[in-house]
C-alpha cells in the first residue's frame, strides 16, 4: 500500500468479536493484542501493497502453490509483531478471528481494507483527471475550443454522490470481512488452545512481545530423585492454597494446571524457609499484589512465582522475639566493632527507635574495614528486609558516631572470611 503514512483502527474493532476471540486464544490481555495489530498494520503499510498475501511467481512454467507461500506469509507476520510464542500461532489466530481471510489462492488481511478502497479511490481520480488532461490537449490541437472539466451541475452532482458512496463503504465496512463491521465469531473452545503455546505479554505501549513464561533455564526443574507421597500431598496441598490466593487477588481468572517441577520447587523452598510453609504464602500474597505479579500475562502465575529469581524478593525473614524495653540491648564489646555497634543499638533506643532493635540486634558485628561497621545477619532474607527497611536509618547513625557507615553481610560469608 505505498503512498499511505498512517494507519487508522475503527472504533468498533478494538471491542469486537474477533479482538477478544483472538486475544483469548493466544492468551494476551486485550489492549496488548490491539497494540500488536496496529504494528501489523504499519508493516503492512508498506509490505502488502493489494492488502492480500499472494503466491510467489512459479519457476520452470509450474503453477504457484499458495499452499507452501503460507508458511512465508505466517513467519512475516508474526516477525512484523515480534511474536515470541509458539510458531503459527499468531497466524492460525488471526485466520479463526477472520482478521485474516482465505479467497482461492491468497490471503486477504482485512485491515487493509480501508486503505485500499482509498488507494483504488486516487487512483481512478489520477486516471480521470490524467484523461481530462488528454482531451484538453487533443482538443486544443485540432483548432476547437477545449471541454472545462467538472464545471457542469449535473457532474459535479454525480461526482459528490460516488464520493459520498466511496466514503460510506469504507467507512461502514460494506464490503465482506471489513474491519468496519467484523462479523460476530464464537470463542474458540478451551481444547483449541494449545497449551503448549507460550503466552505473551505486552506490558506499555512501544514495548516488544515477550513470553510471559520464564526462559526455560529458569523453570523449575523436574525432580530426577524419587518423591515420596507425604511431601507430593504437601507440594499439592499448597499449589492450592496458591491459587485460591490467585482467586482472591484476581476475580475471576481461572484456575490453573500445577506445573511440572512444582514439587521438586516445594521442597527446595521449604527447606530454605527452615519448613515455614507460612512463609512461603506470605511470599505468594506479596508476589500477587505486586506490580511485577499483576502485569504477568496470564495474570500471577504459578510458574513464574517458582522460578528461583522471583520467589525469593517475597519471602520475610522469621520474625524475632521482641526486646525488652527497659534498655538497650546487650552486645559482647571485647571487639572495637562490638563496642562501636553497642553505641549504635543504644543511640537508637535513647531516641525512640526501640521498635528497630528486635530486628537489629540478631546482627553481628564482625569488623571495622575502611571505617566501615561489618555486620552480619542470619540469612540473605534477613539481610534483604533488614537493609530494605533499616539499613539508611542505621548508616545515619553510624555517621553520626564518626564511621563511614555499615555493610551487611550474611553470616555464612562472615564466617568464611
Amino acid at each position: 500500500m505505498a503512498g499511505l503514512d498512517w494507519v487508522q483502527v475503527d472504533v468498533g474493532f478494538p471491542m469486537s468479536l474477533s479482538v477478544v476471540c483472538a486475544a483469548r486464544a493466544l492468551g494476551m490481555e486485550r489492549r496488548a493484542f490491539l497494540g500488536a495489530m496496529v504494528e501489523l498494520q504499519i508493516w503492512a503499510v508498506q509490505a502488502l501493497p493489494s492488502g492480500r498475501f499472494e503466491p510467489f511467481a512459479a519457476s520452470d512454467g509450474q503453477l504457484a502453490d499458495a499452499s507452501a507461500d503460507e508458511a512465508v506469509w505466517c513467519e512475516a507476520v508474526e516477525s512484523a509483531v515480534r511474536w515470541t510464542g509458539a510458531p503459527g500461532a499468531f497466524w492460525n489466530a488471526l485466520l479463526r478471528a477472520r482478521i485474516l481471510v482465505r479467497e482461492e489462492d491468497s490471503v486477504r488481511l482485512t485491515l487493509c481494507d480501508r486503505y485500499v478502497q482509498v488507494l483504488e479511490k486516487r487512483s481512478k481520480e489520477a486516471e480521470r483527471k490524467r484523461r481530462e488532461r488528454a482531451n484538453k490537449a487533443a482538443a486544443a490541437s485540432g483548432g476547437r475550443p477545449a471541454d472545462t472539466a467538472g464545471t457542469s451541475s449535473a457532474r459535479k452532482r454525480r461526482e459528490k454522490e460516488s464520493e459520498k458512496k466511496i466514503l460510506s463503504s469504507a467507512a461502514g465496512g460494506e464490503e465482506k470481512g471489513s474491519v468496519g463491521r467484523l462479523a460476530p465469531v464464537p470463542s474458540l473452545p478451551d481444547e483449541d488452545v494449545s497449551a503448549e503455546a507460550d503466552p505473551i505479554q505486552l506490558a506499555l505501549p512501544g514495548t516488544h512481545l515477550v513470553p510471559a513464561s520464564l526462559p526455560p533455564e529458569e523453570r523449575c526443574q523436574v525432580a530426577t530423585a524419587p518423591v515420596t507421597k507425604a511431601s507430593t500431598s504437601q507440594a499439592e496441598a499448597f499449589f492450592e492454597a496458591f491459587q485460591d490466593e490467585r482467586g482472591k487477588a484476581f476475580p475471576g481468572v481461572p484456575r490453573e494446571d500445577m506445573p511440572a517441577g512444582w514439587g521438586e520447587w516445594y521442597r527446595q523452598a521449604v527447606s530454605k524457609v527452615g519448613g515455614d510453609e507460612g512463609r512461603l504464602l506470605e511470599a505468594c500474597r506479596g508476589y500477587l499484589q505486586s506490580d511485577w505479579g499483576r502485569s504477568r500475562q496470564p495474570l500471577g502465575t504459578a510458574l513464574a512465582f517458582c522460578s528461583p529469581k522471583v520467589w525469593v524478593r517475597y519471602v520475610s525473614p522469621s520474625r524475632p522475639e521482641p526486646v525488652e524495653a527497659s534498655g538497650p540491648p546487650s552486645v559482647d564489646v571485647s571487639t572495637e566493632a562490638g563496642r562501636r555497634w553497642q553505641q549504635c543499638l543504644s543511640w537508637l533506643h535513647d531516641n525512640g527507635k526501640r521498635y528497630a532493635l528486635t530486628w537489629l540486634t540478631r546482627a553481628c558485628p564482625v569488623d571495622i574495614e575502611a571505617g566501615q561497621l561489618v555486620l552480619a545477619v542470619p540469612d540473605r532474607y534477613f539481610l534483604q528486609w533488614v537493609d530494605e527497611h533499616y539499613g539508611q536509618m542505621v548508616e545515619g547513625v553510624a555517621r553520626e558516631l564518626g564511621l563511614q557507615g555499615v555493610r551487611w553481610l550474611v553470616l555464612a560469608q562472615a564466617e568464611a572470611r
